[in-house]
C-alpha cells in the first residue's frame, strides 16, 4: 500500500495521526497484529451511508426529512451487505445507526442476515433543517435564513443546527460510542455525518475542513473504513468505496469538469 507522511492538526487539543492506505476494490488490507481470523481487523470502525432515499427521487431536502429507502436503496444495501457476507458471517460486530429510518432501514438490512442487534443513536442524524425539513428544494430555499458570520454558526434555517452544533453532537456521539467499544463498530448514517466523523478522526475538527477547504466524497451505500494501524495512527483504510454497487450493475459514475 501507499502511505502518506503522518499529519498532526496542533491548533485542536486532540492530536490525531494517520495515514491513507490505497488498495485495489475487494482487496482488504492486513496487518498481522492486528488481523482476526476471517479476514476482520480489531478496533475497526466502518461507515455506511444508507442507500438512495425517498427524498433523493421527489425533490425532497434531506437533513431530518424522515423517509424510506427506495427500492433501488434497498437492493443497494442488499448489494453491500452480500459484499460483506465472508467478512461478517461468525464474528460479532456493535451495529449503530442513525434513528432516521433511511438510515434505520440500512442497517436492518444489512444486520439481519448475520443476527446482528441494532441500536439506534439520535446523535448520528444528519444535519437538523430545522423547518425545512419535509419541505421541497424549491420550498425550503424561501425558508432560508441570510449567511452570518462566523460561517460556521451559520443556522441555515430557523430551528435548525449550525455546522458547528452539527460537528458537536456527532463528535459527542462518537466519543460515547468509541469509549466503550470492545469490538469493530458498525455505523449506519448520513454524508454529513460521516463527513464529520472523518473530520473527528483525523482530529482537525469542522473548523479545519473551512479553514482547509475540504471535505470528502460520500455516496449512497457507501463504505468507508477507519482503524488504527499498527503505529497507533488513525489510519483512513477506504473512503467511499463503491466497488459492490458497480459489481451489481448500478454503474460507475466519475464527476469530471470537462
Amino acid at each position: 500500500p501507499l502511505s502518506f507522511v503522518p499529519f498532526s492538526c496542533p491548533q485542536e487539543p486532540r492530536k490525531r495521526f494517520f495515514h491513507f492506505f490505497l488498495a485495489p476494490s475487494g482487496e482488504t488490507l492486513q496487518n498481522k497484529r492486528d488481523i482476526k481470523k476471517g479476514g476482520l481487523l480489531l478496533k475497526s470502525i466502518l461507515l455506511v451511508r444508507h442507500g438512495q432515499a425517498e427524498h433523493h427521487t421527489r425533490g425532497l431536502t434531506g437533513g431530518w426529512t424522515d423517509v424510506d429507502l427506495t427500492p433501488v436503496g434497498c437492493r443497494q444495501i442488499e448489494a453491500l451487505a452480500k459484499r460483506l457476507e465472508p467478512h461478517f458471517t461468525g464474528h460479532a460486530f456493535d451495529l449503530v445507526a442513525s434513528d432516521l429510518k433511511r438510515a434505520v432501514q440500512t442497517a436492518q438490512i444489512l444486520g439481519q442476515p448475520f443476527g446482528y442487534s441494532l441500536t439506534q443513536h439520535p446523535g448520528l442524524r444528519e444535519m437538523n433543517n430545522g423547518i425545512a425539513a419535509g419541505k421541497t428544494e424549491a420550498e425550503a430555499r424561501k425558508l432560508s435564513l441570510p449567511k452570518t458570520t462566523p460561517i460556521l454558526d451559520w443556522q441555515h434555517y430557523p430551528e435548525g443546527e449550525s455546522r458547528r452544533q452539527f460537528y458537536n453532537r456527532v463528535a459527542a456521539a462518537m466519543e460515547e460510542l468509541t469509549a466503550r467499544q470492545r469490538r469493530p463498530l458498525v455505523i449506519v448514517a448520513h454524508r454529513g455525518t460521516i463527513i464529520n466523523i472523518l473530520c473527528w478522526w483525523l482530529g482537525l475538527g469542522v473548523s479545519g475542513a473551512v479553514h482547509h477547504n475540504f471535505s470528502f466524497e460520500v455516496a449512497p451505500a457507501s463504505l468507508t473504513v477507519l482503524r488504527c494501524n499498527r503505529w497507533h495512527e488513525n489510519a483512513i483504510e477506504r473512503l467511499n468505496d463503491t466497488a459492490h454497487l458497480i459489481s451489481a450493475g448500478f454503474g460507475d459514475k466519475i464527476l469530471l469538469d470537462l
